[in-house]
Order: C-alpha cells, then structure tokens, then sequence
C-alpha cells in the first residue's frame, strides 16, 4: 500500500523553514556564502565581518581601493545579490566599512 502524502526530504525541510520562519535567515546565509562568486576571489580576501541587519549587508573592506571601487558597483552589487536568492529581494543597501 503506498501512501498519498509522502514528501521528499527537501520538501519537508522547506516546510520546517516555513513552519518556524527561518526562511529568511536562511536565504540571507546563502547570498552570503555567494559573495565571493560575486565579487571574486581578490575583492573577497579583501573583506570580511560581512553580515546582514534590518535588509542593510554591511562588509567591512581592508583597503580604500576595493572600498571605493565596490561603491561604484554597489546598484550591480545589490541586483546580483538579490537575484541569486530565491525568496526575492532580501537586502535593500549595502554598507562598506
């Protein structure tokens, strides 16, 4: 006999994430962990501390340089951050510090 209601275990853990809303923390997780892919790998060893707080990533950066050219890209910055999510648009600003 098999039963009607069986779930994939990727369906049930999507469901778990619903169920006590961590949805977002962890879509934020990913599009943290997708930085380097992002901004590749030089830019990335040039920042650290990055983190998310009220829809504001803020990355600390060790070098004037990397800030200043990451300003210049922050609008592709946050469309390339809010595309690769899934949940939509999870962060409205970044902040370099």
């Amino acid at each position: 006999m098999k039963r009607q209601n069986t779930k994939t275990l990727g369906d049930a853990i999507s469901l778990w994430a619903d169920t006590m809303k961590l949805r977002q923390k962890i879509d934020e997780t990913r599009m943290i962990s997708s930085w380097g892919q992002v901004v590749g790998s030089y830019i990335e060893s040039k920042t650290r501390n990055i983190y998310v707080k009220n829809r504001v990533l803020y990355v600390q950066v060790d070098s004037s340089v990397v800030r200043n050219e990451l300003l210049l890209a922050k609008a592709s910055l946050l469309r390339q951050l809010n595309g690769d999510t899934s949940g939509g648009s999870l962060i409205d600003d970044i902040i370099f510090r």
